[in-house]
């Protein structure tokens, strides 16, 4: 009896053509599908140089029986054309050979391919072995290339690996940045090992603080260790954060190697590692001293910077930010990780195409265009952060923000060896309270703001007592002045709020009836119910959270606040995250979602405001079930 041929592989080639190329490629080329079905890629190499291509069916072959001997040369058929003989010269190391005409051209040496475990093994050490990978690929590496030749899909694995080394990305990003058209993909890759290799593993960190902590000082030794000069501009991308620059000791480093490391630093550095080796310079001043006019040069740079030039380094950096964390957002790279640990990751890219960019003395433009292309995934990305970082507000990405946040992170590691810190411009910089010092520069609340990454940390300093004393004050049932919460929402990133100061606000909204003293669609309306919001949310108090919804929509009536929706959903979005878990935000969200869609919204404004909630969802999935009616809303008013 014969049995029936099995068509499933051709079943699965047919339904592959419904889908998106993207999608084709992935499944294709994923070895399970392949087993599965019983199929073969048989891809297409080309000789960059030589105008000559091959299937790997007929070149791998012959590369194949090459290593194994006798033979020293072998005819091969290319796509097009004649055979050509392909030649092997033995030793220690042997080399493939391509003839193509009178002339012999050396190949891709394929090692990987040696039937000798010495030669594959020769070869590997010098091309893999020295590489930028992470110790336990290196050594899984190392097991497969001993055990055998590698297959076709184990060539193509390690190639990946290679290309994302970042080194090999830094220099395709490079040559991404010089053609009109380049691809976000080869400037931000979608591939979540090669930000393994970037910035190391997580281990079980939830904030910056922890992985500060944990896997980063054995992942900073573990580059310095690899090659200095390298390894130290790797670690100082990560370094968004001074916990982790605090890590990094080079005081065993020869002076010259400091010294030339600071200079390509001040010249070619982006800013986020510029303010890292400023820490790391200050703290180690005394060893070597050489680099006090080095550091002055660049703190200075970015004291000088005008936040408002469009054109400039600080805008540029926190444009790309904003690009690099959008499209990680978007492609929902780092989902099921905290958010600090995306954040690092997108300053850690940002920063690498930003040392590219100054590199290729392309600083002089307007760098908006960054933003633009990601700034919705961004902007709802970190709204959606807020439940789980609480203090990441969206506002504080700004390059104004940026520069404090710099000259205050330069400020902090001088207070800290202030008693160390030589006499020289240098500490009359960082410590003295001249016009041109840095403390003329950071002496306002916003300068205690969090950075990026420390949205899920609390604040460092407890509520001031004289204003809970302030809030202790018996009050009336008349309207209150807005200066009595003034001064507590301006500090709402700065201080810790326990439970007592938090119930007191929201008890004295309730005993005012909501009734404020502001006038008229006043910025200080929108600004004060803002500082509500983060408070509620930084504090998890979901009874001020819900006061917050009702006072705006009693402020929203009053006219003393607009009721553009943009703003409306701000501040839900910053009240709801008072609520840490995912079920109950989601529905808070949505139930506040589905008041402003169903309130009195412009027509102009529902477009936007349902893309941003689509772009919401796609943020966090689970949201959907709860969004619905809002969405529905939103659809009926934008047609």
């Amino acid at each position: 009896m014969t049995s029936k041929p099995d068509r499933r592989g051709h079943v699965a080639l047919e339904l592959l053509k419904l889908f998106p190329k993207s999608i084709r490629e992935d499944i294709s080329y994923s070895e399970s599908f392949r087993s599965k079905y019983e199929l073969t890629v048989d891809s297409v190499l080309t000789l960059n140089g030589l105008g000559i291509a091959f299937r790997s069916s007929q070149l791998l072959p012959a590369i194949r029986t090459l290593f194994k001997g006798p033979d020293s040369s072998i005819l091969v058929q290319p796509i097009e054309g004649e055979p050509v003989e392909l030649s092997i010269e033995r030793g220690a190391k042997p080399e493939l050979f391509l003839r193509l005409g009178e002339l012999r051209h050396r190949m891709p040496s394929f090692w990987m391919l040696a039937e000798d475990r010495s030669v594959r093994l020769a070869y590997f050490e010098d091309e893999v072995g020295s590489a930028n990978l992470l110790t336990n690929v290196i050594e899984a590496w190392r097991e497969k290339i001993e055990k055998g030749p590698l297959s076709e899909d184990e060539m193509d694995a390690l190639s990946e690996d290679l290309k994302l080394t970042p080194q090999s990305v830094a220099a395709a990003v490079r040559g991404e940045l010089t053609v009109p058209d380049g691809q976000v993909s080869v400037i931000v890759p979608g591939k979540a090992s090669y930000y393994r290799g970037l910035i190391g593993e997580r281990g079980d960190a939830n904030n910056v603080e922890a992985y500060a902590a944990g896997n980063a000082r054995d992942q900073i030794g573990r580059l310095l260790k690899w090659d200095f000069e390298r390894g130290l501009a790797q670690c100082l991308l990560r370094c968004a954060n001074p916990r982790l620059s605090a890590l990094i000791d080079i005081s065993q480093t020869p002076a010259a190697d400091v010294e030339a490391f600071f200079a390509w630093l001040s010249e070619r550095g982006d800013l986020f590692s510029q303010i890292a080796g400023i820490e790391i310079g200050i703290r180690c001043l005394k060893s070597f001293p050489i680099l006090e006019p080095v550091l002055v040069r660049m703190l200075e740079r970015i004291r000088d910077e005008d936040p408002e030039d469009r054109t400039g380094r600080l805008a540029l950096t926190v444009n790309l930010f904003v690009f690099v964390d959008g499209e990680l957002s978007r492609l929902r790279l780092f989902a099921a990780e905290p958010p600090f640990w995306r954040r690092l990751a997108a300053s850690a890219q940002a920063s690498m195409i930003e040392r590219e960019i100054v590199a290729l003395g392309g600083t002089g433009d307007d760098s908006s265009v960054w933003a633009s292309l990601r700034a919705e995934p961004f902007y709802m990305q970190t709204l959606a952060d807020l439940r789980q970082e609480p203090r990441s507000i969206p506002d504080l990405i700004s390059a104004k923000q940026f520069q404090v946040e710099l000259l205050m992170r330069a400020r902090i590691v001088a207070n800290e060896t202030k008693d160390t810190l030589l006499e020289g411009p240098l500490k009359t910089l960082l410590l003295g309270d001249g016009e041109n010092d840095l403390q003329s520069r950071t002496s306002h609340p916003w300068a205690c703001a969090p950075s990026p990454v420390e949205g899920g940390i609390d604040a460092p300093l407890p509520f001031p007592e004289d204003l809970l004393e302030e809030l202790r004050k018996p009050r009336d049932e008349k309207p209150l002045e807005a200066r009595v919460f003034a001064s507590v929402v301006n500090f709402s990133l700065v201080f810790r709020f326990d439970t007592e100061t938090v119930d007191l606000i929201a008890g004295l909204l309730r005993k005012v009836k909501y009734r404020l003293k502001l006038e008229p669609d006043s910025d200080i309306g929108f600004s004060l119910i803002s500082g509500l919001a983060i408070i509620a949310a930084s504090a998890r108090h979901t009874g001020l959270a819900d006061e917050v919804r009702i006072l705006s929509r009693v402020l929203r009536r009053r006219g003393v606040i607009d009721s553009a929706a943009d703003n409306q959903m701000r501040i839900a979005l910053t009240a709801c995250a008072s609520r840490s878990d995912l079920e109950e935000w989601c529905k808070a969200v949505g139930e506040w979602f589905f008041e402003i869609a169903d309130g009195e919204i412009d027509r102009g404004e529902a477009p936007q405001l349902r893309s941003h909630l689509l772009a919401l969802c796609r943020a966090v999935p689970q949201l959907w079930p709860h969004i619905s009616k809002a969405d529905a809303a939103l659809a009926a008013i934008s047609y």
